[in-house]
């Protein structure tokens, strides 16, 4: 799931890392440090491989939509 986030150049790539929690290379999430588990849909998904959030800091970022 990480190889959207080595398509970034690598300046963006050495800022996200220099303002993260978790380490991306090895699967953690940026913000909260956690292991990144499942994910709810295919937009969180793609919004993962966009910021590395996992579906926890996602859901407190955005709101959890009502079903």
């Amino acid at each position: 799931m990480t190889k959207n986030f080595y398509q970034k150049s690598p300046s963006i790539q050495l800022f996200l890392k220099s303002i993260s929690v978790g380490d991306i290379d090895k699967g953690e999430c940026p913000t909260c440090g956690d292991k990144i588990g499942s994910f709810r849909d295919t937009l969180s998904e793609k919004e993962y491989s966009i910021s590395g959030m996992c579906q926890s800091c996602q859901d407190n970022v955005f709101g959890l939509e009502e079903e």
